[in-house]
């Protein structure tokens, strides 16, 4: 967003006894004109798809125990938002001038006192206490009552970790865990029988079953779209079959059961028309129920303010990135907030902070080239995701920066300024401190959450 935009919490209340309605204030304290109104759009969804036009129904919540993003009531082309910001001048602010935006959405789950605002054009503001005295109107917006028809919006959040030598990556969607192992460590090109890596690789895994309530095991073999289904589906399904039996051996805990099912190249999870989302779409997928994640008790640490920041040439310009904060939200999850200096002499982009726009199912660019590092672990927990509200597209919209379409062009940071930068993060459990990646930059060392 632009730095020279201010948005303040005006009001979060409870409304109808299982709703909250957010209000936003947006004041332009720049020199040029701001488009406020496409700023509160949902970034979900693309903006010539003609769904959620002049609305601001990209307001909401993270609702971080149901591991939800939760927008406003939504139908028949009606939002419970602020709605036609052209018609009424909200749209467009001129320097100086304010405009408040409002949406009605779902309370967050279990009595919930606390919850997290969430907007696309700027940082979350974590942990803010919601108001049981009814909402006030913002002038000539009125409040609308829920009716008949409308539906809340409500995506769920995915939280990724992969390991730091690209053996798996494992998504957390708040109930299931999908381990997705890689197919070019298991096993040998077009083999089934298992490497002498799958090893290592497979006890991890079966530590992580044991450590679940799961009474079922879903054990997936897929391909990438190269070769033909009558190699690829008995292929997938040989594999299925062998990590199952695998699997099995090592799960030290009774009643487990497996069920093992190849589905060829069917089935992708990323784009295949690269090399990586090729790669990545080779794997043996298992699925179980979430382990209980232990209480997140940190211990001291340097705080996140304190650690030193690192420094990179972009573009032939001398930067430097400092971690402004980290933030638990709950639910094992977190706001990761960093800044961006440019200590040159002329405007570059960080265009590096964009992280597999060339493979991932992503609706548009992010500053998701970004994650927290647990070195004791070896693992890289990443910006979480949720899915857009286009049928059949298999995207998905990050919880980071946005750096595309509305928000063209804020990777590039002027000379002798900084930028603000967010990402929603997966925390490591337990850890006095752990290091965060920002693109290319050196690691960050020494951050710690609170």
């Amino acid at each position: 967003m632009d730095p020279k935009v201010k948005v303040d919490l005006v009001g979060l209340n409870r409304f109808g006894g299982t709703n909250v309605v957010v209000q936003l204030r947006y004041t332009n304290g720049g020199s040029e004109d701001f488009t406020a109104g496409r700023a509160v759009q949902d970034i979900a969804v693309p903006q010539d798809s003609g769904s959620g036009n002049d609305q601001a129904s990209g307001i909401g919540i993270i609702d971080a125990a149901a591991r939800r993003v939760l927008l406003p009531y939504r139908g028949g082309g009606t939002c419970l938002c602020s709605s036609d910001n052209w018609k009424t001048d909200r749209s467009v602010l001129s320097p100086g001038e304010s405009a408040t935006f409002f949406g009605v959405v779902p309370a967050p789950s279990g009595g919930a006192k606390t919850t997290t605002v969430i907007t696309p054009d700027s940082a979350p503001l974590p942990n803010v206490p919601i108001s049981d005295q009814a909402p006030t109107a913002p002038p000539g917006q009125p409040i609308p009552a829920l009716t008949p028809g409308l539906q809340p919006v409500s995506h769920v959040i995915t939280s990724s970790t992969e390991a730091v030598d690209d053996s798996d990556e494992i998504q957390d969607d708040g109930k299931n865990l999908r381990v997705n192992l890689r197919a070019d460590v298991l096993f040998a090109l077009n083999k089934a029988d298992l490497s002498g890596k799958a090893q290592a690789v497979l006890k991890e895994t079966a530590k992580r079953i044991d450590e679940s309530p799961a009474a079922k095991v879903q054990v997936e073999g897929h391909t990438d779209n190269s070769g033909n289904d009558a190699i690829n589906e008995p292929l997938s399904q040989h594999r299925a079959d062998n990590v199952a039996k695998a699997l099995q051996g090592l799960v030290t805990r009774s009643g487990v059961g497996f069920e093992a099912k190849g589905y060829g190249s069917t089935k992708p999870q990323y784009k295949n028309d690269s090399e990586e989302g090729r790669r990545r779409n080779r794997r043996v997928t298992v699925i179980f129920a979430r382990p209980k994640p232990p209480a997140q008790t940190p211990a001291p640490g340097t705080g996140a303010k304190a650690a030193a920041p690192v420094s990179l040439t972009v573009d032939g310009q001398p930067f430097a990135a400092q971690v402004t904060g980290v933030k638990p939200i709950g639910n094992g999850l977190g706001v990761l907030g960093y800044r961006l200096t440019n200590n040159g002499t002329t405007e570059a982009s960080v265009s590096d902070l964009q992280y597999g726009d060339g493979w991932m199912n992503i609706v548009q660019f992010f500053a998701n080239n970004v994650g927290v590092i647990d070195t004791s672990g070896k693992r890289r927990y990443q910006a979480a995701t949720y899915p857009t509200d286009v049928p059949g597209n298999n995207e998905v919209a990050c919880l980071c920066s946005p750096v595309a379409g509305t928000w063209a062009g804020e990777d590039r940071v002027p000379p002798q300024g900084g930028l603000d930068f967010w990402a929603v993060v997966q925390l490591p459990v337990n850890l006095s401190s752990f290091g965060v990646q920002l693109g290319k930059f050196p690691r960050i060392e020494g951050v710690s959450a609170g």
